[in-house]
């Protein structure tokens, strides 16, 4: 078990930059979308007499880009939320369902990524409430809540990722039939992965302030029961008279 409370802001801020930098690429996606939408039949002649997308050619260009940039943006996420989970061992927690380690487990686990994590991250933000009951008493999970916005951001984030399976599903570079219902895909796909980089920007942001905070109040109270404590009268008992 973790005993030290490690910051998380420097994570944080990677964490930020990196979906910001994600939704530059998702906003590149969006307009070529759009023009494909409008002005399907802009092709490229191939030596053999084919046509080639110059739509479709330019999303996978911006496809094969974005590769490293979600690959950093993971890893950088995954990182932060690690240590967001231990810390919470030593910010007084009411009641602990999961561990640091089944925190990033849980992503890649199939099926079970569709809910978990985010049961993970709803219990990150609630056990790093500033406020801390005097009297805690160990709650279940289901009074592990979090805000509405931390619910859009999750049904948004598994929108992207359906919507970027049917994207790929409809990538066809010698392909001329589908190009503007490509293009609707496309569309769709951006505009859902950038609300959900921007949702889970406000994830990353609200937990890592309300840590912080938590641990000044933790501190503050164990400072005020150790002061306590060394200024009460030591406990001699009762003296022997005989």
């Amino acid at each position: 078990m973790n005993q030290i409370y490690r910051p998380t802001k420097t994570w944080a801020l990677l964490t930020v930059a990196s979906l910001a930098f994600t939704t530059i690429f998702d906003a590149f996606t969006f307009l070529i979308g759009t023009a494909q939408v409008l002005g399907p039949d802009y092709a490229v002649q191939l030596d053999d007499g084919g046509e080639m997308s110059s739509w479709l050619m330019i999303q996978g260009i911006l496809a094969l880009l974005q590769v490293p940039v979600f690959l950093a943006t993971s890893i950088v996420f995954l990182v932060w939320l690690n240590l967001s989970y231990k810390n919470l061992h030593v910010l007084r927690p009411s009641f602990l369902n999961f561990s640091s380690g089944w925190a990033v487990g849980y992503w890649f686990i199939p099926f079970l990524n569709l809910w978990k994590p985010f049961q993970v991250v709803r219990e990150v933000w609630w056990e790093s409430d500033p406020e801390i009951p005097q009297d805690q008493m160990f709650l279940t999970e289901s009074l592990h809540s979090a805000p509405t916005y931390m619910g859009v951001w999750w049904a948004f984030w598994l929108g992207s990722n359906i919507a970027n399976n049917i994207a790929g599903r409809m990538f066809d570079l010698e392909g001329t039939a589908n190009i503007a219902a490509a293009g609707v895909v496309f569309v769709v796909t951006a505009m859902l992965s950038i609300t959900a980089a921007i949702l889970a920007i406000m994830v990353v942001r609200d937990i890592t302030s309300r840590q912080a905070a938590r641990f000044l109040t933790v501190r503050s109270m164990e400072e005020r029961a150790a002061a306590a404590a060394y200024s009460r009268p030591p406990d001699v008992g009762t003296p022997n008279w005989n």
